[in-house]
Order: structure tokens, then C-alpha cells, then sequence
């Protein structure tokens, strides 16, 4: 069973004051501490995501399926369900939008006396 961490814990380690960097991407907790120096586009990209969830920064840089995979080693945990970020709530005029007001009943549809063809006048 993996290591589990609140998201305090991780916004702790993030590289100030000789803390070791721990990243979220996508749940999982790494520590890359150790990686800094050897990342391609240099430590300051990764600090700059350092105790935070670097998901979005990770994905929108491109990085290969060689760096995914690299950065298994690096994992030390996941982070805890309920410290995970919800999603925000939708504004308050979302709710009042034609799209949710309620529409009157249906009538039903009335057979025509002639044809035989279904009219929903």
C-alpha cells in the first residue's frame, strides 16, 4: 500500500529552506529532489510547481512517455482523497440559464380523423 499524504504535507517540501521538492501529478506524490539537477529544462521549472500539483504545468510541457515512465522512481505516495481539489461549483447565473428552467408539460400528440397522421396541434 502506497504512502498517503495531505496536501499540507506536500506544500511543505517545496525546496525552501533545504526541504526537500515534492510534486502531485496526476494523485501521486514524487519527490524529485534528487532529479533537479538533472532536469533537461533546468531545477527552476520544477520549483517553480515545488509543494503543488504540477499536472497541468507537466502535460502542457510536452514531455515524452520516456518521462513519464522516468518519473515513476520518484514516487513516494499518493495524495489523501479528501485533500484532493474538488471542482468549483458553477456561479449562481448558471442557475437561472434558459437551459435550466423548466419547460411546460408536453401535450400529447392527436391522431388526425382523416389520415391517420400524428399531429401535435
Amino acid at each position: 500500500m502506497s504512502q498517503i499524504y495531505q496536501l499540507s504535507e506536500v506544500a511543505e517540501n517545496n525546496g525552501k529552506g533545504g526541504k526537500p521538492v515534492w510534486i502531485i501529478y496526476k494523485g501521486n506524490v514524487y519527490d524529485v529532489t534528487s532529479f533537479l539537477k538533472d532536469h533537461p529544462g533546468g531545477a527552476e521549472l520544477i520549483l517553480e510547481v515545488a509543494g503543488k500539483d504540477a499536472t497541468k504545468a507537466f502535460n502542457g510541457a510536452g514531455h515524452s512517455s520516456d518521462a513519464v515512465n522516468d518519473l515513476k522512481k520518484y514516487k513516494i505516495g499518493e495524495v489523501a482523497i479528501n485533500s484532493q481539489p474538488t471542482a468549483k461549483s458553477a456561479p449562481p447565473a448558471a442557475a437561472k440559464s434558459p437551459a435550466n428552467e423548466k419547460l411546460p408539460p408536453k401535450e400529447p400528440m392527436k391522431e388526425s380523423s382523416s389520415s391517420g397522421f400524428l399531429c401535435c396541434c
